[in-house]
């Protein structure tokens, strides 16, 4: 049988070069291996590969998020599925945003010498970018197609294209001014997503790290894009299947294993700020310790005391949309200065749902008390409930910022007088929400805990004063850190 130069069998090596047209993943997995300096394989690079030929095929809606840590390889996937794209379609366009023109830049560069390479053009023959044509940030195929790039928002205009990849939106540095963020989500939305030649066709696939609680990616999912995320260390055993490609890894498991041995991960990773860590490798953004309060302020509580009083605080909403706000129910049981929180509701339902919802809380846990914020949908709610017998208590604000207002209860969390009952479901988005206040883009459940302790403050006997409160209360805000300087 004539064999290659490499000495594999003719018949062989035609077969892997046709996977790898026919395949992203082949594709993706043969380009990596001679592009980058000491590649090693690792199982979840096949199946990002697997989700974005879904997306640009097609199989699925077309649009497509991957949030991975940094240092994972996102961007040479990137660069592998552009130059993969243009040579399966070699008369479409793809546009490449990124966070800065010199990013940009150099993935387009890179996608280039990738399609000049002696390997690509064993796989895509003929395919070439036109001598006429070959600036770095603007070059064309010999087939009229070709790739546009440019820092996000920019050199966009009076160009469509077919596939649009999106690598790093927002800087970390970046993601810290709310001006910058959304100005971002506004050149996706009047420029960038506006660019697709053909809607039954055109692809739009953001692939980086988290940032913020409000970046791009984020407002991406709002939107209902397909997600792929991939946590640097598994939260829980995962299975994940994409088209042919199944991923599958255990509780603690790192994506990159022999690279991120126990001993670096001790010495690179467990050393990063806790936000840092949770926004941009875990993709968790409502990064918990990033904030004010602290998840050691709540301790577990195995089981209840026997007897105490029922408290429901509620926080209502009315708003069945995605990123809208939610509607909170927290069930305490107070004993003595101790509150138990032993139930949480959250949902985003509309107000005929959240009657319902309200009612058969009152009915399984016959509180003493309800607390209402006096206000839109709350009135109502507090309404029905008083119809039934409930003893509704309307709750009045009186103007306070919700800093303020976690301000004044601050002795009560720090002193630890919030115990949370130990396996209660939505306890983790609960530290999450309040550990990420005042920068996560979720409140309602901070909102709902301060009326609670605000109300348990007011209605304290004369003379009866809490001593960690007290002790406090002369002090600066806790808050005033967190307050531009003037």
């Amino acid at each position: 049988m004539q064999g290659n130069k490499d000495g594999t069998p003719l018949d062989h090596r035609e077969t892997a070069l046709a996977l790898c047209r026919k395949y992203l993943w082949a594709f993706n997995e043969r380009m990596l291996r001679v592009s980058v300096s000491g590649y090693e394989r690792f199982s979840y690079i096949p199946l990002m590969a697997q989700a974005i030929e879904d997306a640009v095929l097609r199989h699925t809606d077309g649009n497509l998020v991957i949030t991975l840590p940094p240092r994972h390889l996102k961007s040479y996937t990137g660069i592998s599925t552009m130059a993969w794209y243009l040579g399966t379609f070699p008369e479409r366009e793809v546009m490449l945003g990124t966070n800065s023109d010199s990013l940009s830049r150099d993935l387009a560069a890179k996608v280039a010498l990738m399609m000049r390479s002696e390997e690509y053009n064993l796989i895509f023959p003929g395919q070439q970018i036109r001598e006429d044509r070959q600036a770095i940030m603007d070059f064309r195929t010999n087939a009229g197609g070709g790739l546009k790039a440019g820092g996000f928002g920019t050199r966009m205009q009076g160009r469509g294209a077919d596939l649009l990849i999106i690598d790093d939106a927002l800087s970390a540095h970046e993601a810290e001014s709310q001006a910058v963020r959304e100005s971002v989500i506004n050149a996706f939305e009047t420029v960038f997503s506006t660019r697709g030649n053909n809607p039954a066709t055109k692809s739009v696939i953001s692939i980086g790290h988290r940032v913020h609680p409000d970046d791009l990616q984020g407002h991406l999912l709002s939107r209902r894009f397909d997600h792929l995320n991939l946590a640097f260390k598994a939260e829980q055993d995962e299975e994940i299947t994409r088209g042919r490609i199944q991923f599958r890894r255990e509780k603690g498991e790192v994506l990159q294993p022999s690279r991120y041995t126990p001993e670096i991960i001790a010495k690179e990773i467990d050393t990063l700020a806790p936000h840092v860590y949770a926004t941009q490798y875990q993709q968790r953004p409502t990064a918990r310790e990033s904030g004010v309060l602290k998840a050691a302020y709540f301790p577990v509580a195995q089981g209840l005391p026997p007897g105490g009083e029922t408290i429901f605080s509620w926080d209502c909403a009315s708003s069945t949309n995605p990123g809208s706000s939610y509607s909170v129910c927290l069930v305490f049981q107070k004993h003595g200065a101790v509150s138990y929180l032993k139930h949480i509701s959250r949902v985003r339902l509309g107000y005929l749902a959240l009657k319902e919802l309200a009612l058969a809380l009152n009915e399984r846990y016959q509180p003493t008390r309800h607390l209402i914020e006096a206000t839109s949908t709350g009135i109502s709610i507090a309404g029905e409930l008083r119809i039934r017998g409930a003893n509704v208590i309307d709750i009045n604000t009186g103007g306070l910022s919700k800093e303020a207002r976690l301000d004044v209860v601050m002795g009560k969390i720090a002193g630890q007088y919030v115990h949370i009952v130990g396996g209660m479901p939505g306890t983790s988005d609960f530290l999450d929400e309040l550990t990420a206040f005042p920068y996560g883009s979720n409140n309602d459940q901070v909102d709902a805990l301060t009326q609670y302790l605000q109300w348990l403050t007011s209605s304290e006997p004369t003379g009866v004063t809490n001593p960690v409160f007290r002790r406090i209360a002369p002090r600066p805000s806790r808050l005033d850190r967190f307050r531009p300087k003037t």
